[in-house]
């Protein structure tokens, strides 16, 4: 018997941002593919600089260990700071459970995020 596929709606600072397709759970990271709506582009400049920095190693942006430069690795804390500052929720619609996140990641078309659980990571039907 094949599962069903859960699907969500991403909020960022509560504005709906796009879909996902929800791929599994490890513990408390969740992991899939993120299709970005319209309202994600006012976003979309920190998430996509992000990337380009944790692969920077592949584009020439590390030294010979693969380590990011000292000025690369200061701006990738910053970003990641900028990022955790969004409030970011997860609605699973067949379910109609919230889902509170305390870490997100886009990287194309992946996503994954860290639920936090003490603060609600599941709550009742919107």
């Amino acid at each position: 018997m094949r599962r069903a596929q859960v699907t969500g709606r991403l909020y960022l600072n509560d504005t709906d941002v796009g879909a996902v397709r929800v791929k599994g759970w490890d513990d408390s990271w969740g992991f899939g593919e993120f299709v970005p709506g319209e309202r994600f582009g006012a976003f979309a400049p920190w998430f996509g600089a992000w990337s380009l920095l944790m692969h920077a190693d592949q584009n020439d942006g590390g030294d010979a260990s693969g380590r990011l430069s000292r000025p690369a690795s200061q701006e990738l804390r910053r970003l990641e700071n900028e990022i955790d500052r969004i409030h970011a929720r997860l609605f699973l619609v067949g379910p109609h459970e919230w889902r509170e996140i305390t870490q997100l990641n886009i990287d194309g078309q992946l996503i994954e995020w860290k639920e936090d659980f003490a603060r609600g990571g599941v709550s009742g039907a919107a």
